[in-house]
């Protein structure tokens, strides 16, 4: 439920009265023995078909008390809300990617990493590496690792999935190559439009290193543009080439992988629906308790909490 009131009201429908603070105080006591949990790894069939493995990393944003948050009303500026990342996986078989008679994409199994506030990106990492070894991360054919472009997500990769073939998700690199566009030609213009098409074309049929090359011919030529626009360029055009070797999306899309990491953002969605409500701002104790239970049941693991 979207809340520990809602929760309430409908425990009164099957004639089980719990209070909203009956709730909390049981989820709170789960959350607590949740993190005490040694999860197991589930034992492969006996005649286990190959598969590949698809792990995705992305964050977003937890709403939490801030320091003043009980502050009287005449304090000055008070700093009542505080926003933390909350760093999140999704890792499933290739072979579970499915489309709907719609073409919609589709994932009939998958599994949720999910890690409190201020989780370092170590553990976080760990935490990833360990679900993905449950999840056959050893016996996969090829493992796809997907993400942004943050630092230290690929730091993050070469220390704990560094077999992996990574891929930049095609939406930054795209949203990166319009910045490029507005850049050299203003934004919204038609000649911005006309720069940018071909080169996304060739990004999808596999001419990334032209796109790349491109892209280092600008920053060779000599400047003759303001100084922060052309600081701004540079900027970009470092971005790709640092991704240079992580453009590979027509070998993505032969092999039925995803160029995208839209799997991890629509987990991050659905844990916000609980965890990001109107009106919601949590304690770290409450907010990581309740955040464990989500992965939890998300991950089918919550029958360990009552065996």
């Amino acid at each position: 439920m979207g809340s520990y009131e809602r929760a309430a009201r409908m425990a009164a429908t099957w004639d089980s009265p719990a209070s909203d603070g009956c709730v909390h105080a049981h989820a709170q006591r789960l959350g607590r023995a949740a993190a005490q949990l040694l999860l197991p790894t589930p034992a492969p069939p006996p005649r286990e078909p190959e598969f590949s493995l698809v792990i995705m990393l992305d964050g977003w944003m937890a709403r939490e008390r801030g320091p003043d948050w009980g502050a009287a009303p005449r304090k000055k500026n008070p700093q009542r809300i505080a926003w933390h990342e909350i760093k999140s996986a999704v890792i499933y078989r290739l072979e579970q990617r499915v489309e709907t008679r719609g073409g919609r994409g589709l994932l009939v199994e998958k599994f949720a990493v999910a890690t409190p506030p201020e989780t370092a990106p170590v553990d976080f990492g760990a935490a990833v590496q360990a679900e993905a070894r449950r999840r056959g991360l050893g016996r996969a054919q090829v493992v796809y690792l997907l993400m942004d472009g943050a630092v230290w997500l690929w730091d993050l990769a070469d220390d704990r999935l560094a077999s992996a073939l990574k891929t930049l998700d095609f939406h930054h690199a795209r949203d990166h190559l319009w910045a490029v566009a507005h850049l050299l030609h203003g934004e919204g213009t038609p000649e911005a439009r006309a720069w940018v098409q071909p080169r996304l074309k060739s990004l999808r049929a596999g001419r990334e290193a032209r796109v790349v090359r491109r892209l280092e011919q600008l920053l060779e030529a000599p400047a003759v543009r303001p100084p922060a626009q052309q600081v701004e360029l540079e900027r970009e055009g470092r971005y790709f080439q640092n991704h240079r070797d992580h453009l590979h999306y027509q070998t993505m899309e032969e092999a039925g992988a995803p160029r995208g990491s839209g799997a991890a953002e629509s987990l991050g969605k659905q844990l916000q629906q609980r965890l990001r409500g109107c009106g919601q701002a949590w304690s770290r104790q409450g907010l990581t308790h309740l955040l464990r239970l989500c992965v939890l049941f998300k991950n089918r693991d919550d029958p360990l909490l009552w065996n």
